[in-house]
């Protein structure tokens, strides 16, 4: 099938199954996903995932990945590391991270794809915890400023630890795989430091920064409104060039590089421009495009065997709940506040499908165990926020009322 008629189906297919799920108020991925799964060789056999489109499906990963950075605000999360997140976060990362190499020695995987597993059990989906946050009124507590905190810390490290592995999983001995990641992870800490000096100094500057922001403010009143998209695009574009000169993968400068377009340096009215055209662009297009080529991938016969898929929800989801909730408790929450930092630090359904996307591509799992991570994203998805809402449901109607 020709390109054109493929990216045809699938948007239009995805877009009505989005439509539909949020319409019963679940989120449109799960739609979108089932949308590819439902085109794709699993079921009808109509589209297949090609070179062609996979060039699409990586410019849709460039621009969440971008999309990602601009939603973190450094300024409130460098904040939030000074109360309770930073310890919070550390003890979520550590826990998951540990819980999925268990995982990967239980079902005899590679280490590489031990880690991926491992990423996967650690991440959160910033939009989804922002959408659960705002509909349970915890945005503006504590529990809201410690889970947005640990959420971004832990796609930081996420991205660290992505970063290195794609580049270790090339090394030929034990010697060189050491050699690599203390040379990658050095040189990913120094650029991931460097930004953050960046940062400082571009806040620092205030008086420059307006001067700044007229002088782009004149420019887009001569070019056009649409030009901040482009000189956003090409301001990430310098960044996610630089992290692949650097050898890591383009998306650790994406994510970057949105997270220095803060509206606070290029000013609210920008920031506004750049953020909606992005979301224009990503969720009107690129999205149910990224994620129905996701359903195209999953094969069927991964779920023949019931061992794994068992053991890597349940394990997944279990050690995101704990190791969160024990982080909050030593962070010093109540038992039911680190429970709901728990749960909604469980939301994913983003990144972390991003993350078993690119490591299908380069090798480091198969289809039958992408399949399962996918699985374990839309369950996760579907289940959280329905399940923290059984939970508190007394509480979330108490705080709705007054």
């Amino acid at each position: 099938m020709h390109l054109i008629t493929s990216l045809l189906l699938l948007l239009t297919v995805s877009r009505l199954l989005g439509r539909l799920f949020k319409s019963m108020g679940y989120y449109p991925i799960i739609g979108e996903i089932l949308a590819g799964v439902l085109l794709g060789p699993s079921v009808f056999g109509l589209v297949e995932s090609t070179e062609n489109l996979k060039g699409i499906v990586e410019l849709a990963v460039f621009l969440l990945i971008f999309a990602s950075g601009l939603e973190v605000d450094l300024k409130d999360f460098i904040a939030s590391l000074k109360e309770r997140a930073l310890l919070c976060s550390l003890i979520t990362f550590v826990g998951s991270f540990a819980a999925g190499l268990g995982v990967g020695t239980l079902l005899q995987l590679s280490l590489f794809a031990s880690v991926i597993i491992s990423l996967c059990f650690a991440i959160t989906s910033i939009p989804v915890a922002l959408n659960v946050l705002s509909s349970t009124k915890l945005m503006d507590t504590k529990v809201g400023h410690t889970v947005m905190g640990t959420a971004v810390v832990l796609e930081i490290l996420s991205l660290l630890v992505l970063g290195i592995t794609f580049d270790a999983q090339e090394s030929s001995s034990f010697m060189a795989l050491v050699k690599v990641i203390f040379l990658k992870g050095t040189f990913m800490l120094v650029f991931f430091f460097s930004i953050m000096i960046v940062n400082k100094i571009l806040r620092s500057e205030l008086r420059h920064i307006k001067r700044t922001q007229k002088l782009v403010k004149q420019l887009i009143d001569y070019v056009g409104e649409e030009a901040v998209f482009g000189m956003g695009l090409v301001f990430v574009l310098v960044f996610s060039t630089l992290a692949e000169a650097l050898g890591f993968h383009f998306i650790i400068g994406a994510f970057f590089g949105g997270l220095l377009l803060n509206k606070d340096i290029i000013g609210t009215d920008i920031f506004r421009s750049l953020s909606h055209t992005l979301e224009s662009i990503t969720s009107h297009f690129l999205t149910p495009i990224f994620f129905a080529h996701l359903g195209l991938l999953i094969s069927p016969e991964a779920f023949e065997s019931w061992v794994p898929v068992v053991v890597i929800i349940g394990v997944g989801y279990g050690a995101k709940i704990l190791s969160s909730w024990l982080g909050a408790r030593i962070s010093g929450f109540t038992r039911s506040e680190a429970l709901k930092v728990g749960l909604v630090l469980n939301s994913r359904g983003t990144f972390d499908l991003i993350v078993a996307n690119l490591a299908l591509s380069k090798g480091h799992i198969d289809s039958q165990f992408f399949s399962i991570l996918i699985l374990f994203g839309v369950l996760s998805v579907l289940f959280n926020p329905i399940i923290y809402r059984q939970i508190f449901y007394r509480e979330i109607t108490e705080i709705s009322r007054g």
